[in-house]
């Protein structure tokens, strides 16, 4: 038998700008018809009240104007390299 390769399709929330997994979330037609998917009822109770996304600090959409994604990737990426040089046996990339 041939084992084929899963394709996994993460949408975007239409809020927070996160990526969500297959079997999570939740899908809002509005009536032009466009379609929007959230990652959860705060992300969907937040788009229907208006409120910008750019004013919530946990959306990627303010990270990005305050330019955090970078300084969390770099603390993420040290925090590993020290790990690995204290235990390397418990590498598991």
């Amino acid at each position: 038998f041939f084992f084929l390769n899963m394709v996994i399709i993460a949408d975007t929330c239409g809020f927070s700008g996160n990526k969500i997994w297959p079997g999570h979330g939740s899908k809002y037609i509005k009536n032009d018809g466009k379609n929007l998917f959230f990652l959860n009822s705060k992300c969907k109770k937040y788009y229907i009240e208006k409120i910008k996304a750019v004013r919530v600090m946990w959306t990627q959409l303010y990270r990005k104007l305050k330019k955090q994604t970078l300084n969390i990737l770099k603390k993420k990426k040290l925090e590993t390299e020290n790990k690995s040089k204290i235990n390397p046996e418990k590498n598991h990339f």
